[in-house]
């Protein structure tokens, strides 16, 4: 998440991420962008060609959704 952080503002950031998707396209690389919280950042993100993303941004973590979905999978065998 550090490095996804205002990253509209810090070049280096901004270089590496840029790196990391071309590195994944020319692999064939799926990349998900998580930890993303402001607008800003997401724009930046689609702009490199990222359209995967998580974060506050866009819902809550609801971990108790979870439980309810799927008990069974929180428990031990």
């Amino acid at each position: 998440m550090n490095l996804v952080r205002d990253i509209h503002r810090d070049r280096a950031r901004q270089a590496i991420v840029r790196g990391v998707v071309t590195m994944c396209k020319d692999l064939g690389i799926k990349l998900i962008a998580e930890g993303i919280e402001h607008i800003e950042e997401r724009d930046f993100l689609a702009d490199c060609g990222i359209s995967l993303m998580q974060g506050y941004l866009f819902a809550k973590p609801a971990f108790k959704a979870l439980a309810q979905v799927a008990p069974e999978a929180w428990q031990k065998p």
